[in-house]
């Protein structure tokens, strides 16, 4: 990767190392994981530790309300509130723009996004998650029909944030018991890297850990990384 191409940092210490530096900036990168394995946490850690670096962010929640995610954040130490209040945030629910499974305009959405971002001036971008898990108006569809929705939302989706001038982090679930990296099965294809979170099972506790499955133009970590969820810190990778 040329070396004039800026990288963003994480604000998760060691993840900047596992990808020696941080992210290539202005691209898409999809944090995958099944529940409780900590996305939320990791995508708003990504938009508070952009703050040190002088970057101002856009938080974008799909499937919980705004209320909720800051609650979330207040409960590890975060205040977010105070970020909003200093322009430094801008944190917005887009459900509705998802009211019609068989109407997702992809293009209406991008241009939603491109006005939240000019508000604030933002560097960065969360997503979370990058499609709705529940689609509402899909039980008029067949499986294969709505899936195909959702994967041409996502494609048109991801190509078009790559104009943005914004570095984004999107989260996608991975399906319990599958051996997927994401729900529709495209996502880890178009999105220039991607952190995988799990939990596995060890001594009769779970064990939270993380591996970065691809990142376009870096010589990353292969390794499989313990990591711990911390109040004031969030997620902290010990390497």
């Amino acid at each position: 990767m040329s070396e004039r191409i800026p990288r963003i940092k994480t604000g998760i210490e060691g993840l900047d190392i596992l990808t020696g530096g941080g992210f290539p900036a202005g691209r898409t990168y999809l944090v995958a994981g099944g529940a409780g394995t900590g996305k939320t946490i990791m995508s708003l850690q990504y938009v508070y530790g952009g703050v040190r670096y002088g970057d101002s962010s856009v938080y974008v929640t799909i499937d919980e309300s705004p209320d909720h995610i800051l609650e979330d954040a207040h409960s590890i130490g975060w205040d977010l509130e105070k970020l909003i209040d200093e322009n430094k945030l801008l944190m917005v629910e887009i459900t509705p723009l998802f009211s019609d499974a068989m109407k997702i305009d992809a293009d209406k959405i991008l241009d939603e996004l491109k006005g939240l971002i000019s508000q604030v001036n933002a560097r960065r971008l969360v997503i979370d998650p990058i499609a709705p898990l529940i689609l509402r108006g899909m039980e008029m569809m067949d499986l294969m029909a709505a899936q195909m929705v959702v994967r041409n939302y996502i494609r048109r989706l991801i190509m078009g944030l790559d104009g943005f001038n914004v570095t984004t982090l999107a989260t996608s679930e991975i399906p319990t018991g599958t051996n997927k990296l994401s729900r529709y099965g495209v996502e880890e294809f178009l999105a220039s890297g991607v952190v995988v979170l799990g939990l596995r099972r060890m001594n009769g506790n779970f064990v939270r850990e993380l591996y970065i499955r691809k990142m376009r133009g870096v010589n990353h970590s292969l390794n499989i990384c313990n990591f711990v969820i911390q109040y004031g810190k969030g997620i902290v990778i010990p390497i």
